[in-house]
């Protein structure tokens, strides 16, 4: 975890504060007489970290395969910040999750069968209004962060609430059974659990953002911020109101009164208001941070090339693999996918164009990369080409721009990257701040060490071939003065019927010289 909520102590009056944008008439259906600034105050008065700082992502996963499993035809979005829709414990193959878990479990598992037996001993008891038991189960946790409060309540609400759902499927599944509520009451239950598991995710999500790039005093994380409060609150009153009417079901065979209904649909109004809010912070600081990211990563991409390595790998590591993929480069002499360790301490020349290069291009710089391999081995080899092929990050990646892909990597002899997505939209602007790239195709040379020794060598290549290996201006300025203008410079390859004229001697002569 990287993000401290000890500072969110204090905050009585959160600003903006979603709760108080709902409507009157939401307000008055849970509350006559009570304000929300003086049930926030109860709330912040509740709230007294001692800095203990749990990771709560092994908890809230198996809190959501019990509710997951339990369900009845629960509705799940698929565009959720959640892993609900994904999250599989059997599937869980991670010796290291399955520890902490089990780690977390033996540590907390007293504080959670405590507020599991408050949950249920005051959900029993109709002295007791649910506003006064929220405000006891955020006692019981004061101690905690928001995100660490969210999921101990989720997870002692778990332990009724799965053995609630076993009852109900097998009331469900039995036609002698007593009729049960229409269904529309499951789904409307369901649909409240579904957003109190939202709502704690979107939490989670909040305390794993780096510090580093955006930090609390950020007004977009000063408004999540305040909103903390009021989703604690909200989330927990919403598991009251599911718990009572899990009791009402076990006890009387019925769901609730036309009154808690109405209370259970107002609150799933409420807490789904408080979601798209502070969903709306998520994406805006996490545009901030990859912006950050992104200046960070252009400002220090200069540096590395001014810094003496070892080796080339950690140079080609940023360019080639920025998503930490096992194996970054497709083979084309092979067809397979290779790791990065194939270029380990080679000389390495970077084809960087877009998807858009020309084909005689390719044609030529393929038959000058053949003849130098006729020698050898790729081993015995001078250098090892790659292809960096860059697509516009503003530019949707379509099913035509992927085969259009596909089918220049396949046809290339030489290595590339194995997907576009590997290369960092931060690296793409940073090859264009240091090497100028626009559209028109590069050749960046690099030596084993990673030290750049062309920006581009593809006039070089064009010219001379691998001769003008290793592409240094040392080395063009050598070729240039060994050079000597000649019919075969100027035609190069272009045709060999010409070059077979001037091998045989055939004399050019002129209008002039006829007469």
């Amino acid at each position: 975890m990287e993000r401290s909520t000890s500072n969110y102590t204090n905050q009585t009056s959160p600003s903006p504060n979603p709760v108080t944008t709902t409507t009157r008439r939401e307000s008055n259906s849970i509350f006559s007489a009570s304000d929300d600034n003086v049930i926030m105050k109860q709330v912040v008065d509740t709230h007294h970290p001692d800095g203990t700082d749990i990771g709560v992502d092994p908890l809230v996963n198996m809190v959501e395969e019990i509710l997951r499993r339990a369900s009845i035809n629960a509705t799940i979005d698929k565009d959720s910040t959640s892993a609900l829709a994904h999250a599989d414990i059997a599937k869980m193959e991670a010796k290291s999750r399955q520890n902490n878990l089990v780690l977390m479990l033996n540590v907390f598992s007293h504080t959670i069968d405590k507020l599991a037996r408050e949950m249920s001993f005051k959900t029993l008891s109709t002295a007791v209004d649910p506003h006064t038991r929220v405000i006891s189960l955020l006692h019981t946790v004061g101690n905690y962060d928001w995100d660490a409060k969210m999921a101990l309540i989720l997870a002692a609400f778990a332990l009724n609430y799965g053995e609630f759902r076993v009852l109900a499927q097998i009331y469900s599944s039995n036609q002698l059974a007593i009729p049960l509520e229409p269904k529309s009451r499951f789904g409307a239950l369901n649909r409240l659990i579904h957003l109190v598991l939202e709502l704690t995710q979107c939490i989670i999500q909040f305390k794993k953002l780096p510090s580093r790039y955006v930090s609390s005093r950020e007004p977009v994380m000063d408004r999540a911020i305040c909103t903390f409060p009021s989703a604690g609150y909200w989330k927990a009153r919403g598991i009251i109101v599911i718990a009572t009417q899990i009791t009402n079901f076990t006890m009387y065979g019925m769901l609730s009164s036309a009154t808690e209904s109405w209370e259970a649909y107002t609150l799933v109004l409420k807490i789904n208001h408080l979601l798209e809010f502070l969903r709306k912070q998520l994406e805006e600081c996490r545009r901030l941070i990859e912006e950050r990211k992104e200046m960070e990563v252009r400002n220090s991409f200069n540096q590395l090339f001014d810094t003496v390595h070892i080796d080339n790998m950690k140079i080609l590591k940023i360019l080639l693999n920025s998503r930490d993929d096992p194996l970054p480069l497709f083979d084309g002499s092979t067809n397979r996918r290779v790791s990065l360790e194939v270029l380990r301490r080679r000389n390495v020349l970077l084809l960087i164009s877009g998807l858009g290069i020309s084909r005689d291009e390719l044609s030529i710089l393929e038959q000058i990369y053949i003849e130098s391999r006729i020698q050898g081995s790729r081993i015995d080899a001078l250098y090892d080409l790659v292809w960096l092929p860059i697509v516009d990050p503003y530019d949707e990646y379509t099913d035509a721009l992927d085969r259009q892909f596909e089918d220049l990597k396949h046809s290339m002899p030489w290595y590339s990257v194995d997907h576009p997505s590997n290369i960092d939209n931060a690296i793409k602007k940073s090859i264009g701040d240091r090497w100028h790239f626009r559209s028109k195709p590069i050749l960046v040379v690099l030596d084993p060490q990673g030290r750049e020794l062309s920006p581009n060598a593809l006039h070089m290549m064009w010219i001379w071939g691998s001769t003008a290996f290793p592409f240094t201006i040392a080395r063009e300025e050598a070729l240039w003065r060994d050079e000597t203008w000649r019919l075969e410079l100027l035609v190069g390859g272009m045709d060999p019927t010409i070059l077979m004229w001037v091998s045989s001697n055939f004399n050019f002569q002129s209008s002039y010289d006829r007469y």
